[in-house]
Order: structure tokens, then C-alpha cells, then sequence
């Protein structure tokens, strides 16, 4: 009899079980469909796309295999985007988050006011990216631009700040890090208001200045979120395009990334083969290219510098 009280004990725990499975996977199911609809199939889809030459006006579709990556990594304009894209994110990252955290600290204060400042300091992340750049374009003019007008005030001589190769790319992560900076600054902002006042009265308590209370308290207690940042940061400037094809568009040529391919990126380059060269596959491989480096990137910095953070 005890026996069978077991058996049947265990019977219903065992269904229990399945009954909560199948349950968790139907609350799932909301967060899994989107995921393989948007994102799972797409990029399936891409690296099947990128073995073929497809053309999507004619519907015509060849089998090349690796074809489109040998001519990728073979292109002399595609060895470019990479040096660009890679400038780009080297220039950006770093400064749009040093900017960031300086503005933070700047701003964790009690005073009359302090609202007002951050939400002035965000509001540029508020604004259009195309509205922004075409904003940006006026003040950049060598004749009459407001940054012209500033450099002649302090005796500097202007310059074509987006018509030169060797200050477009710098001009346009100039204002990539003004507009990008006030995200970077609210997320400081919340991680520095999460640090308890404790530690900071033991350490003054002990003879700790400012250097030593951010250096030995701050900088440690925000690793976390300047990883986040860092990761978040490199993925999304690795795909930079609409600041590009805003700031850097010529009305006589009809083409963006120059002058002389000195600002075009990966994305960029994507988005011409696509809607204007029509090589779909092409266009694909180099996608595929550029995901594999996003989750290379991803993947080396979460093994290297996640051991040396503490949540």
C-alpha cells in the first residue's frame, strides 16, 4: 500500500513538473517568436543571401559561394571602412563616455537648479540624429559657420571641417560624442547615486581627498556600468551610418562618405550596395562580416574584463 502511495507520489510530482514546464514555455513564447522572427531568421536568411549574387529588381538569384567574401576582403574601398569604422570607434568610445562620467560627477549635487541642468544635458540625445547633422553642417561652414566664427574670434584660421579628409572623420565623432554623451551621463549619474554616503564619510573620516574618494571608492563602484557602457558603446559605433550619410552628403555627387572615402563605414558601404548598387548578396556578405566582428568584439571583452568586476 505504501508503495503504491509512493509510486503515485511521485507520479504527480513528475507531471507537476512537466505541467510547470510547458507553462513556463507558453509565458515564454511572447519574448521567443520575436526572437526568431526578427532576429534568428534575418540573419540566417543574410548568410544564406551573401552566397549568392542576387538581383532584386530582376528576381534573379546565382550561386556563388564565398565568392562575395573573397571580393570583400580583396576590395581596396572595403579595407577603408574598416580602417574608418575602426577609427571611428576609437575616437568615439572612449571620449563619449570620459565625457560622460565628467558631466556625472559635475552633476551629483544638491543645489537649486540641478534638474534643469541634466535635462539640458540630455536633451541632445533627445533630438533627431538627421535634424541634429543637418544643424551641424551649417555650423561646421568655413564662411560663415558659428565653429568658424569661434576659431577667428581666439586669431585661428578656419577650415572646411567636413570637406577635408584629415578633420571630417574628427568633425563628425565631435558631434556623435555631443549628442551621445548625456546617455552615458544619466547612466553614471544613477550609478554614482547608488554608492552609499557611508563609505564616503569612513574615507574623509580617515584623510581621503577627492582624488583618493573617486579613485579608491568611485572608479571601483561604477566597473559594472562603465562595462556596459564600453560593450553597448563598441557595438553601436561599429554600425554607425545616419550621422555619416547626414554630415557628410554632397548635393554635386549625391554620395556620402567622403571627401575621398575618408568618413564612410561598414554600414555605409552596406547601404549602398543594397539600395544602390543592388548586390544584395554582396552587401549580405559584408553584413555577415560585420556581425562576426560585433560577437567576436563582444565576446573577447565579456572574457577579458568580466573576471575583474565585481557586481
Amino acid at each position: 500500500m505504501l508503495s503504491n502511495l509512493g509510486t503515485r507520489y511521485q507520479y504527480l510530482r513528475a507531471e507537476l513538473r512537466r505541467s510547470e514546464a510547458r507553462m513556463a514555455y507558453v509565458m515564454l513564447l511572447p519574448a521567443i517568436v520575436p526572437l526568431f522572427v526578427f532576429i534568428l531568421i534575418p540573419v540566417l536568411g543574410a548568410i544564406l543571401l551573401s552566397l549568392t549574387n542576387f538581383d532584386a529588381l530582376r528576381l534573379d538569384i546565382q550561386w556563388v559561394g564565398l565568392g562575395n567574401y573573397i571580393e570583400a576582403f580583396k576590395s581596396d574601398i572595403f579595407h577603408t571602412t574598416i580602417r574608418n569604422t575602426l577609427k571611428y570607434t576609437v575616437l568615439y568610445v572612449p571620449t563619449v563616455m570620459l565625457v560622460g562620467f565628467l558631466t556625472a560627477i559635475l552633476l551629483n549635487r544638491r543645489i537649486r537648479g540641478i534638474s534643469f541642468l541634466r535635462g539640458a544635458f540630455y536633451l541632445p540625445v533627445l533630438t533627431s540624429t538627421v535634424a541634429m547633422g543637418i544643424a551641424w553642417v551649417w555650423l561646421f561652414q568655413p564662411q560663415v559657420g558659428l565653429v568658424s566664427m569661434i576659431v577667428k574670434f581666439f586669431g585661428g584660421i578656419p577650415r572646411d571641417w567636413l570637406g577635408r579628409p584629415n578633420t571630417a572623420m574628427y568633425a563628425v565623432v565631435g558631434v556623435a560624442v555631443w549628442k551621445g554623451f548625456g546617455n552615458r551621463m544619466l547612466i553614471y549619474l544613477a550609478g554614482l547615486q547608488g554608492v552609499p554616503e557611508s563609505l564616503y564619510e569612513a574615507a574623509k573620516i580617515d584623510g581621503a581627498g577627492r582624488w583618493h574618494l573617486l579613485r579608491h571608492i568611485t572608479w571601483p563602484l561604477l566597473k559594472p556600468v562603465t562595462f556596459y557602457l564600453f560593450i553597448t558603446g563598441i557595438i553601436g559605433s561599429l554600425q554607425v551610418l545616419a550621422l555619416i550619410m547626414v554630415m557628410t552628403f554632397n548635393n554635386s555627387t549625391q554620395t556620402a562618405g567622403g571627401p575621398a572615402f575618408s568618413t564612410t563605414s561598414i554600414a555605409h558601404q552596406i547601404y549602398l550596395n543594397v539600395f544602390k548598387f543592388n548586390r544584395m548578396g554582396y552587401a549580405s556578405a559584408m553584413a555577415v562580416i560585420l556581425f562576426s566582428a560585433i560577437s567576436i568584439l563582444t565576446y573577447l571583452n565579456w572574457k577579458f574584463f568580466s573576471s575583474a568586476i565585481e557586481y
